[in-house]
């Protein structure tokens, strides 16, 4: 509603799906995490597209409005600090806003998936498999790898709506990265030099470092699933 509200007053375009639409449209990893709350699962889209004829650029954001774990539940020391989950799709939020307000003249577009990550009678269980939006199925092997799941169907829809110029994902992915990099940096992953260099030039700017990490075939071997495309989950190592 706040984000409706918001950026309608400001001129952009903005969609709000609910649960019902998603399902039309074939968020069903999305939904798969939210489907143990009580609330309903929500998709906002911002849309500031002053120039013509120009791709834009894309933000997505994780928004797990609070994060138990699912049945693969958290400790709890410390969870109540999963209310913060949401800080991928507050970030892009922010930075919609602050281009908006700008009046930045570049096509930008924000969209976040706002799900709550519970436990109850219908909670996705450890071994579910889910098809997602691309049409790969998905063996959830840990509830508590959820983001991933969020932001996979984000990206597809992304893809197919905008014909981006470049996407850029944040989430509170945190367990891997923080035994990777502890509190002093950022992962980055990217299959882009120029990007790679750009944002950390920016950073430092900011006061905010990054670290580019690994990717390829290596790392992909490790989410291979015998009953399904791919799985959530990798195993402790690289995870």
């Amino acid at each position: 509603e706040i984000v409706h509200e918001t950026f309608t007053e400001l001129g952009c375009k903005v969609n709000v799906y609910p649960e019902d639409r998603l399902k039309e449209m074939g968020f069903d990893l999305l939904l798969s995490v939210g489907q143990g709350s009580k609330y309903d699962s929500h998709v906002a889209v911002i849309e500031w597209m002053p120039v013509e004829d120009q791709d834009p650029l894309v933000y997505v954001g994780k928004g797990v409005t609070f994060d138990t774990g699912g049945i693969s539940l958290k400790p709890g020391a410390g969870m109540g600090d999963m209310k913060y989950d949401m800080g991928g799709s507050a970030a892009v939020v922010g930075a919609m806003h602050a281009i908006v307000k700008n009046n930045i003249q570049r096509n930008v577009v924000g969209i976040v998936g706002l799900v709550e990550n519970a436990i109850d009678a219908y909670s996705v269980k450890p071994g579910d498999i889910v098809k997602s939006m691309s049409g790969k199925t998905v063996e959830n092997l840990n509830t508590d790898a959820e983001g991933r799941l969020v932001l996979a169907d984000l990206l597809t829809y992304v893809q197919n709506e905008y014909n981006p110029e470049l996407i850029v994902d944040l989430a509170t992915l945190t367990g891997a990265i923080l035994v990777s990099l502890g509190h002093e940096m950022a992962g980055l992953f990217t299959n882009s030099v120029d990007l790679e260099e750009h944002i950390k030039e920016v950073g430092k700017e900011a006061g905010e470092e990054y670290w580019r990490m690994p990717m390829g075939k290596v790392w992909n071997k490790m989410i291979d699933s015998n009953i399904a495309d791919v799985k959530n989950h990798g195993g402790r190592f690289g995870g």
